[in-house]
């Protein structure tokens, strides 16, 4: 009962976003609905014809109240349908979701677990080495790759790595001269393209990782338990595994929301990379005032938040007998 109401607290919590989305949309200045509307008709497409085609592209009948617009776009987002994108006329937005969301499922995941597993290993030495000039090097290093922005981190690598040394391509997810496929080529081509996006996921990931970590296995020390296991001459290896399992723990809850909170700050890394993933979509959508494109960005990333968020509860009471779920 208790996971019943959460999944439909979650989807509560998804249709209340997507339908604000919809409304903050719409009552934009230069309405995305009234302009196509009149540059149709300026074009000399009749008045009845332009309605019907910014109605079969937005989902909306121009002149309709927009509380009928609302209830039409609510009725073809239950059965899939997100509109077509403006752009790209005639290409259905879940199509451009769906081709973009592959890559950048892979670079997030990739990033986010090698950022992860940095930052939990200098935590825990941080946290070991707490009276040493190390554990101050650590930290300092971890608030320093915390507090700089991605979009800064991001053009930095692209000078460094594509202007200065000319050691990694600049833009794209493969080269131009090979064909998309499960292939050799196509693999290295694709691994050779994402090591600066990736590189970027790391550099600015790790440090929240390594001062999350630390705070975690400092109170962890300092429990019972952990006094109890010293006192009965535990080896250090067990003494390790239990602080790292225990001290671990509360940073799964946030490493699941990071899955799809990075959805979002993809879009400062995949711009400046020019890599097909949603940040870059969503960051073209912006830039040309498709709205159709970035209001279905917009679902994607908040759904993707609210079932992390579910999926990390229901992980976590498994994980730790002593939580109920």
């Amino acid at each position: 009962m208790k996971w019943l109401k959460r999944i439909l607290m979650a989807l509560a919590t998804t249709f209340v976003v997507a339908s604000l989305t919809f409304f903050l949309v719409r009552l934009m200045p230069g309405s995305p609905v009234q302009v196509m509307y009149i540059q149709l008709i300026q074009k000399g497409i009749p008045a009845s014809q332009a309605m019907n085609q910014v109605r079969q592209i937005l989902n909306v009948i121009p002149n309709q109240p927009l509380w009928q617009q609302y209830i039409l776009w609510l009725g073809q987002i239950i059965h899939g349908n997100m509109g077509q994108s403006i752009q790209q006329t005639g290409v259905p937005v879940t199509e451009l979701i769906f081709n973009a969301l592959p890559w950048t499922l892979i670079t997030v995941a990739i990033g986010l677990l090698i950022s992860f597993f940095i930052g939990v290993v200098f935590g825990v030495l941080s946290a070991s080495w707490r009276n040493k000039w190390t554990s101050s090097v650590i930290d300092n290093i971890g608030s320093v790759a915390h507090a700089i922005p991605q979009f800064v981190t991001a053009v930095a690598l692209l000078y460094i790595f594509t202007v200065i040394f000319h050691w990694f391509p600049s833009s794209g997810a493969y080269s131009i001269d090979v064909v998309p496929g499960l292939s050799g080529p196509f693999i290295l081509s694709f691994l050779y393209h994402m090591v600066l996006p990736v590189f970027t996921y790391v550099l600015t990931g790790f440090g929240s990782w390594t001062l999350l970590m630390k705070s975690s296995t400092v109170t962890v020390l300092k429990e019972d338990f952990m006094m109890a296991a010293r006192l009965r001459g535990l080896p250090q290896d067990k003494l390790m595994g239990y602080l790292g399992w225990n001290s671990i723990l509360p940073l799964f809850t946030s490493f699941m929301l990071s899955l799809g909170a990075m959805f979002g700050g993809s879009i400062f890394i995949e711009g400046t990379y020019a890599f097909p993933g949603i940040g870059n979509l969503l960051a073209t959508a912006i830039n040309t005032r498709d709205y159709p494109v970035m209001q279905g960005c917009f679902i994607l990333t908040t759904a993707t938040i609210i079932v992390a968020n579910l999926l990390a509860d229901f992980a976590y009471s498994k994980l730790d007998p002593r939580i109920t779920a």
